[in-house]
């Protein structure tokens, strides 16, 4: 979650598109600022359609009821006017490509995860930085709007999004769990640490989320282990810090979401060379 309030989210104001004709697209890059958990911007929206992309490092993307994790090469469509902030982990580079509504093959058709490939990346990058005549530059934005359109890998099309309650009355205690996913506390001690009903929080989480307070608190560790093991953490590590006492249990637990086991997830991305090249 983020520092704002529903009331923000429904403020928020919407920023006029910036491309103008006859070019596609335009990406501006967030690099070299140690923000930790703080947004890059109060909530907004764009005329424009946005691809928000991860370079390097970890990117989240702030919705109004989900955050989306992103890792190198991952990226998540937005569509024209719907509100989103972010934040960016510690060394880490987000981008941010605008593609106006006018274009006919820019998603309309709601959020939804995107592989970024390396070689759009850098072209991506390229285009930003270096001038070319009018035409070429169109026909390159042609091309690597087409490119992003293929189809998300299956295994990979529901990996990263945490959805979030609405209600401010539990805001509080979501984030804690977001801070500190490994907190050894139960549910119960949970709420009574935030003045709150553990029946009341049950509701909320159903209504909001569409599931217990346990089960999303569960999927907020396993996202958090699933990044760590990723990024060569031992699982032993990796399941103690995601608050699971024994690694038998943590693994128990992320197969049943993820239907590999931790080792195999691992396995699985190491021998995926399109992946490998995402990750740096």
């Amino acid at each position: 979650m983020s520092a704002f309030r529903q009331g923000d989210w429904e403020a928020s104001p919407q920023h006029p598109s910036n491309i103008e004709a006859p070019y596609l697209m335009s990406t501006g890059v967030v690099a070299d600022e140690d923000r930790g958990l703080r947004p890059l911007s109060p909530p907004h929206s764009h005329a424009d359609a946005m691809l928000a992309w991860c370079y390097r490092g970890t990117v989240w993307v702030h919705l109004r009821d989900a955050m989306w994790q992103l890792a190198p090469g991952q990226g998540v469509w937005i569509p024209p006017g719907i509100a989103h902030t972010a934040h960016h982990e510690r060394e880490s580079v987000g981008c941010y490509t605008y593609l106006p509504a006018s274009v006919a093959s820019v998603p309309s058709d709601g959020i939804r995860r995107v592989l970024v490939p390396r070689a759009v990346q850098e072209m991506l990058l390229h285009l930003g930085i270096n001038d070319m005549p009018t035409d070429l530059r169109v026909r390159a934005q042609s091309v690597l709007i087409e490119m992003l359109q293929q189809p998300t890998p299956e295994a990979l099309a529901d990996r990263g999004e945490v959805p979030l309650p609405t209600d401010d009355r539990v805001r509080a205690l979501a984030q804690s769990v977001l801070d500190d996913p490994g907190d050894p506390r139960d549910a119960g001690e949970l709420c009574a640490a935030h003045g709150l009903h553990e029946r009341t929080v049950m509701r909320i989480f159903q209504n909001d989320v569409g599931m217990s307070f346990g089960k999303w608190r569960t999927g907020v560790r396993l996202t958090l282990g699933a990044r760590l093991i990723l990024e060569g953490t031992p699982v032993g590590v990796a399941a103690h810090r995601c608050g699971y006492a024994t690694t038998s249990a943590f693994s128990a637990s992320f197969k049943e979401r993820f239907g590999v086991s931790p080792r195999q997830h691992v396995a699985r991305a190491q021998a995926d060379s399109a992946r490998r090249l995402y990750w740096r």
